[in-house]
């Protein structure tokens, strides 16, 4: 699939509560063809406050699905807090490369927050496709995808919720204790800080360049 990005006309399908500042945002998907892993750029109600968000849809679903944490400081999600079903709104899209590469190689997708959209998104698309999951959150109602994922490889890791029913710590620390393939191929998605930390882990352990591949969220 090539070719520019398009801006499209849309409007709001439905907006779901996921957890007290986690939200689901479905839009009308207005014809527009797509790649999962790719993101669309979202405009809000001033050019300055557009930001770019990874699709959460099967390459074939009716419409956009986006993950978003409601950022009271931040410049667009106070603004699609108040969205509602029927609200005229614009994208323009797709971008991005954040690709599955080899169907051949083991999956491993590490995310944090809202970066377990992409992943959301090559499960929808790819059926039987099989990853291991390591998704870092605050507490354990920000496992957003945790019913898509739950018999598979999944490992959830919670870091500020004391009597979690899953891991208790960081991303880094579960992959520490993981048994991976050699052969595998990883994608990591959310804090910069996070991705940082774990591509210097993997190579540490021997993991070349060309097998990690990488998407930062920035939340501003």
């Amino acid at each position: 699939m090539s070719g520019n990005p398009i801006r499209y006309d849309s409007k709001v399908i439905a907006l779901n509560a996921l957890s007290d500042r986690g939200y689901e945002l479905v839009l009308d998907r207005a014809g527009m063809p797509f790649q999962a892993g790719k993101e669309i750029m979202l405009h809000g109600a001033e050019p300055t406050d557009d930001r770019q968000y990874s699709i959460a849809s099967g390459e074939q679903d009716e419409h956009l699905h986006l993950l978003f944490r409601h950022i009271p400081e931040g410049a667009l999600t106070p603004q699609l807090v108040n969205w509602k079903a029927g609200n005229a709104c614009a994208f323009t899209g797709p971008f991005g490369s954040f690709l599955l590469r080899d169907f051949l190689a083991p999956i491993v997708f590490i995310a944090t927050g809202t970066g377990i959209a992409p992943a959301v998104s090559f499960a929808k698309t790819y059926e039987g496709l099989e990853m291991t999951i390591l998704h870092g959150v605050r507490v354990d109602d920000d496992l957003m995808g945790r019913a898509l994922f739950e018999n598979g490889d999944y490992h959830p890791c919670v870091t500020q919720q004391e009597d979690t029913a899953f891991f208790k710590g960081r991303v880094t620390a579960k992959l520490q204790e993981l048994t991976l393939p050699d052969d595998a191929h990883y994608y990591l998605c959310g804090a910069n800080d996070m991705i940082l930390e774990v591509r210097g882990l993997l190579k540490g352990s021997g993991v070349g360049d060309d097998c990690i591949f990488s998407e930062a969220y920035y939340f501003w």
